[in-house]
């Protein structure tokens, strides 16, 4: 045995080492010692029975170390999660039921890693660590955005270079101390504790992982012992913030599991749905045809939009948002209740364009990825059912947060991605000038009305000095140095979304075509962990201030057109109800949903996170009608889209600028001798940054202006006595998202 295992009170639960030696059968059995003259001891008493209860107190007995084991594991994660040693101590002690119930999930999971390497040390190490980068992220995302890792995070990819430039910031003193104090107990716990195991016969292997699965079902689904009711533990899903600190980080990623699929909500009959139909007094919109003329409608999703200088105590040696503030006095304005802060844009979208709400899901999800896997009706299809030309803008990737699939389930007619993007930047990110030049073409080259989502990129995050070229904002203020860098450089993002806003507006005045152009911002900026900058200007005293909410989750939005007499809202909303207020400002046809949302919003126009429903003054039961249209939206039969369910999705989607076609590509030399040649290629909707293949070889491309590309030839293909030339747009992960036509080329005389 070695030096450091203790004997064990059931020798045969443990594998015989190396080290120890064979009994001698023959000198010590009891003939050999008559014949030796000595006289035989008398036989021993049986050792009295043991109950099944002292049998399995003995067995803890020898195998305790391994709940201390996994508790030590827990203490790691916590730590690295909360950030903080007293925070975690403190959280141990008030909700020891909870602690108990994490150190039982990571020694099911120890065991069951012990089963298959078939050593409980190096499962040990295998969990701490794997449970430890987990912790890590988690902590990362819980300072970013204030929710912790998620179930679903782990399908969900779309943000994940969003959170790598924070990843500097994650290796601290504090940190790297706490990981060599871990370190150092983990292996006087695992290799000089008494009682600490090593090898497990297979059998008491294969039994300790079936009890260990079997335990962690029943902590997933209380059943059929409700070990958590009985403790009183529960999930809080419309707060991962809390539920985190609360239930900690392995017990509430158990729980989570539950809401990755959470379409079994969906069922509400058909009869429950034409009763809140049927009870709906009546409708803002108008009937059909009844508008003097359609308006284009352009809803632009600034991202990182709000306005920096309410800020008291920060000075700005100029105003970034001149033209903003312009429109700001004259026209409808006001803020929207983001259920986002520092990210998650996409949620912002989904609410604007469906009018379904983030409330009714849980914090922290995706709707876009988790639960957009058919058509749901939108702005875009309802547009493009009354003449419109429905197309979104995005200038990042079309897979990103499965965009191009969604946007076809939403009805749109045409997605512009990046991919089919002037690339002109502004710091990292394709310049808001460039969103709004798209915007204007798009528009300008269809014969009717538009309707136009686009979102934009330049001021996204991170906001570090240096981001832009040059800052031509300087702020002041009693703040540190780390605060103001964030803040100028945000501040210089804002003036491109300011002249963008500028620039669409003087357009379409000069316009004779009706158009209303919406601008808001999807959600405040991430700057600094824990709302460091907002802190630290006083802007909030933490999460706990009381006016929280308003100031982290309002966002302006202000509503402009040239055709109206100039009216003057003042709007205070949730997302989800301000595509009824266009509808109806455009007098165009709605639907039963907007409709609802309509009558819905004009009681409870603010939808808040579900512990603040008190403080609001609102009642659960009140929203009930809207959750279940949702649900049958989402995850029913849509039985509320009977009249108009086959025309959702349009048959003639693209992705890109139209469908692309060549109409010649020639091949320039300027000797005949020549080993190289220019191919000039021409045709319909080809991109800036197609690519143009010469029989089925990509060549260096460059854009020759509008519809115009040219490529070298070079070697073999600059000889060749034909060309098949074709233009492919590949995207960030090295895909053909789009193929024109294939011709031959023609040698230029």
């Amino acid at each position: 045995m070695a030096d450091n295992e203790q004997p064990e009170a059931n020798p045969e639960e443990e594998e015989r080492t190396d080290n120890e030696p064979e009994a001698d059968s023959e000198s010590e059995s009891p003939a050999a010692a008559g014949d030796a003259g000595v006289e035989a001891p008398a036989p021993a008493e049986p050792a009295p029975r043991r109950t099944v209860w002292q049998t399995i107190g003995a067995y803890i007995g020898q195998r305790y170390m391994i709940a201390v084991t996994a508790a030590w594991i827990v203490l790691l994660l916590e730590f690295v999660d909360r950030s903080s040693l007293p925070e975690t101590l403190r959280w141990t002690v008030r909700h020891f039921g909870e602690f108990a119930f994490n150190s039982a999930i990571v020694a099911s999971l120890l065991l069951v890693f012990s089963a298959i390497v078939g050593r409980i040390r190096p499962a040990y190490w295998i969990t701490a660590l794997v449970l430890f980068i987990f912790a890590l992220i988690s902590g990362i995302k819980l300072k970013m955005l204030g929710v912790p890792l998620l179930p679903w995070d782990f399908v969900l990819t779309s943000e994940a270079e969003d959170m790598t430039g924070y990843i500097k910031n994650i290796a601290n003193a504090k940190l790297i101390a706490g990981v060599i104090v871990f370190g150092g107990v983990s292996a006087f716990l695992l290799y000089k504790a008494p009682h600490m195991p090593n090898k497990l016969k297979w059998k008491e292997k294969s039994i300790l992982a079936l009890v260990s699965i079997a335990l962690i079902a029943v902590i997933y689904s209380d059943k059929p012992i409700p070990l958590k009711r009985a403790f009183g533990i529960a999930a809080m899903p419309w707060n991962q913030g809390d539920n985190v600190r609360t239930n900690g980080l392995a017990l509430t990623g158990l729980m989570n599991m539950e809401y990755l699929n959470v379409d079994s909500k969906g069922s509400v009959d058909e009869q429950t749905i034409a009763a809140i139909v049927n009870q709906q007094s009546g409708s803002d919109t108008p009937p059909a045809g009844t508008a003097a003329a359609k308006p284009n409608i352009i809803v632009i999703l600034s991202e990182s939009f709000w306005d920096a200088t309410q800020i008291k105590g920060v000075t700005f040696s100029r105003d970034p948002l001149p033209f903003f503030h312009q429109i700001q006095k004259e026209y409808t304005s006001g803020w929207l209740l983001s259920p986002q802060y520092g990210g998650g844009t996409a949620n912002v979208e989904f609410e604007v364009l469906t009018g379904n709400s983030m409330r009714f899901l849980p914090q922290g999800s995706t709707a876009y990825n988790q639960y957009i896997d058919k058509q749901v009706d939108s702005l875009a299809s309802i547009a493009a059912r009354q003449g419109y030309t429905s197309t979104a803008i995005s200038p990042f990737h079309a897979w990103y947060f499965k965009s191009n699939d969604v946007y076809r389930d939403f009805g749109f007619g045409k997605y512009v991605s990046i991919e089919f993007f002037k690339p002109d930047y502004h710091g990292p990110y394709i310049a808001d000038r460039e969103v709004a030049n798209t915007i204007i073409r798009e528009t300008t080259q269809t014969s009717g009305p538009d309707f136009v989502f686009a979102n934009t990129m330049e001021n996204h995050f991170h906001y570090y000095p240096g981001k832009f070229d040059k800052n031509t904002i300087e702020v002041t203020g009693n703040m540190t140095p780390a605060s103001e860098g964030m803040l100028e450089t945000y501040a210089e993002g804002l003036i491109g979304a300011d002249n963008m806003l500028k620039s669409l507006v003087e357009h379409y005045t000069a316009s004779k075509e009706p158009t209303i152009i919406v601008f808001f911002g999807d959600h405040l900026p991430y700057l600094g962990d824990d709302y460091a900058t907002f802190k630290d200007t006083k802007w909030i005293s933490g999460t706990d201030d009381p006016n929280f909410l308003a100031n982290m989750y309002h966002t302006p939005v202000v509503v402009w057109n040239n055709y109206l007499p100039k009216q003057k809202d003042d709007l205070a909303m949730s997302p989800s109800f301000l595509g009824p207020y266009v509808l109806n400002m455009a007098q165009l046809q709605g639907t039963y949903y907007t409709n609802f949302l309509s009558e819905f919003a004009k009681k409870i126009p603010v939808l808040p996170p579900r512990d603040y429903y008190a403080s609001m003054n609102i009642d659960e039961a009140a929203t009930k009608a809207y959750e279940q249209l949702q649900n049958d939206i989402l995850f029913g039969q849509q039985f509320g889209y009977a009249g108009f369910k086959d025309k959702i999705i349009n048959p003639n989607y693209i992705l890109g600028l139209g469908t692309m076609k060549l109409t010649s590509a020639v091949v320039q030399r300027t000797a005949p001798d020549q080993p190289a040649a220019t191919l000039l290629v021409t045709g319909e909707a080809i991109p800036p940054l197609g690519i143009v293949y010469a029989n089925g070889k990509a060549l260096p491309t460059e854009s020759a202006g509008d519809g115009k590309l040219t490529a070298k030839l070079q070697g073999d293909a600059a000889k060749a006595a034909s060309l098949d030339v074709q233009v492919k747009v590949i995207d960030s992960r090295e895909l053909a998202i789009a193929e024109s036509n294939t011709i031959q080329a023609t040698v230029s005389p």
